[in-house]
């Protein structure tokens, strides 16, 4: 089945997008459509798509604008791999620290293991389009120690697991807002005491064992969480008598 003709225009204009400054302003929808020999309503279709992902801005008599894109985290669960790949981003990791460490009291009880049990700690700075996103701090139970040590860790800590046959199935997340400690915001290329959004996840496998702790702290201008609310329902109950 071929590409329908605006999906085909949205993965050429974000690719683009990718080589163009931050600002740059796109060709007017008349050139585009020209350029790709298609309807200028196909064109809008497509430069929708962009701005709905975030990734240019449609200024009304002015034209449309490549922008700095944001990523929105939704209520499904997946990795940071998973996440930036679904949005055309391409994702990557710099390990900045892999130690064995003794379990705190707050690692311990999300990993369900002993305090001061050994654990293994994993610090990797995380990049989307080679920018800086979130530094993460993973914890993980000291049984997966031999997995991580053969493991190439500059990618999704989940398909390691995967491979070694621990799937992650379901995640507990706490969302708060933090300064960035003076480390962490030059590591995120944030000033000092800039907001950061940090996100705990407690990960567990298909046998509701806690795999991994992760706490990330993300750039505030470039993420966000997203979520569908709905109203419980206010009928009446029926009674049963």
């Amino acid at each position: 089945m071929s590409t329908p003709k605006h999906v085909a225009i949205t993965n050429a204009l974000r690719e683009q997008c990718r080589n163009l400054p931050v600002g740059s302003r796109l060709p007017s929808e008349k050139d585009l459509a020209v350029r790709f020999e298609v309807s200028r309503m196909t064109v809008r279709q497509a430069l929708d798509a962009l701005a709905t992902d975030g990734r240019v801005e449609r200024v009304p008599g002015l034209g449309t604008f490549v922008r700095r894109p944001t990523v929105a985290m939704g209520p499904n669960l997946s990795s940071f791999t998973e996440d930036m790949r679904s949005r055309g981003l391409r994702p990557s990791s710099r390990l900045v620290a892999i130690e064995e460490v003794a379990a705190s009291p707050e690692v311990a009880v999300d990993l369900g293991v002993e305090v001061d049990s050994p654990v293994i700690r994993l610090e990797r700075l995380r990049f989307a389009d080679d920018e800086p996103m979130c530094l993460e701090d993973a914890h993980l139970p000291a049984r997966f120690q031999r997995i991580l040590e053969t493991a190439e860790l500059e990618g999704s800590l989940h398909e390691v697991l995967a491979r070694a046959g621990v799937v992650v199935a379901a995640a507990r997340r706490r969302v708060r807002a933090v300064p960035a400690p003076s480390r962490d915001a030059q590591l995120l290329g944030l000033p000092e005491h800039a907001p950061a959004l940090e996100i705990v996840d407690i990960f567990y496998d298909t046998n509701r064992r806690p795999a991994q702790r992760s706490r990330s702290r993300y750039r505030h201008d470039r993420y966000e969480v997203m979520s569908d609310l709905h109203r419980p329902s206010t009928e009446p109950r029926e009674t049963v008598k």
